[in-house]
């Protein structure tokens, strides 16, 4: 059996995101991506048995590095104001730091084959805990998981992707969010 490279598996999933997002899920092949990571085929086949595989190997570990990225900045011991302010400039930051990662894990996320393999629960459930233990201190209201979830990435998501955030308006778009958020969640 050959021996697995780090740099060749990472250029790969890199091709991998690159073509996706150019020509979506469909059109990208495993002959496409080798060309474009410099391998041959038979290469991609040591780390993935399937484009399957592949894609939802590399969409499960991308999505999980955003919810890595919260949890790194996350303390038990903030305040609940704090708490909704970090996670939502977080995200935001994350998604503008790693754009093509973020764009690639939001294309994959509407395609249900693929959404199977990756719940947002799965992802999140370090963030859940920190906010079930704010819920049982009496600081955050009692929603389920699915609609907290929802009311603090989604609307995160939206403004990234929104051009008028591109041009200057993100302060002032994500204080109004966090106030938002924090009257919604916080009792």
């Amino acid at each position: 059996m050959r021996n697995r490279d780090y740099d060749k598996q990472q250029r790969i999933k890199e091709a991998m995101v690159r073509l996706i997002l150019q020509e979506g899920i469909e059109k990208t092949s495993v002959a496409k991506i080798a060309r474009d990571a410099g391998v041959s085929p038979a290469t991609i086949y040591i780390y993935y048995s399937s484009k399957e595989e592949m894609l939802a190997e590399v969409f499960r570990e991308y999505s999980r590095k955003s919810y890595h990225y919260l949890m790194d900045r996350i303390r038990p011991d903030m305040a609940g104001s704090e708490l909704i302010d970090t996670i939502v400039r977080s995200f935001y930051a994350y998604t503008r730091e790693h754009e093509e990662v973020f764009s690639f894990v939001e294309q994959c996320s509407r395609c249900p084959t693929l959404s199977d393999h990756v719940s947002d629960e799965e992802c999140c459930c370090d963030i859940m805990d920190v906010i079930h233990m704010y819920q049982d201190r009496g600081i955050m209201k009692r929603y389920s998981d699915t609609n907290i979830g929802a009311v603090l990435f989604s609307p995160v998501r939206f403004l990234a992707m929104n051009s008028s955030c591109r041009r200057g308006n993100a302060p002032y778009l994500l204080d109004e969010l966090i106030s938002m958020l924090q009257d919604m969640l916080l009792n």
